[in-house]
């Protein structure tokens, strides 16, 4: 997976109609590689895994 950068967040931003500054995009770069770490740990499970919790409806 690339690499993030303030610069490459910035330009998915405005592609999202967001003007922010580069401390808030400083502040959000850490937050967005961390989602981007997890969804990539979540593909990497095998789809025969259980679920670690089950839902009950009573």
């Amino acid at each position: 997976m690339e690499k993030l950068t303030v610069d490459s967040l910035r330009t998915l931003a405005r592609a999202q109609g967001l003007e922010l500054t580069d401390a808030e995009l400083a502040g959000l770069l850490p937050l967005v590689e961390a989602g981007r770490a997890g969804l990539a740990a979540i593909h990497d499970i095998p789809l025969e895994t259980e679920p670690a919790s089950q839902y009950r409806i009573f």
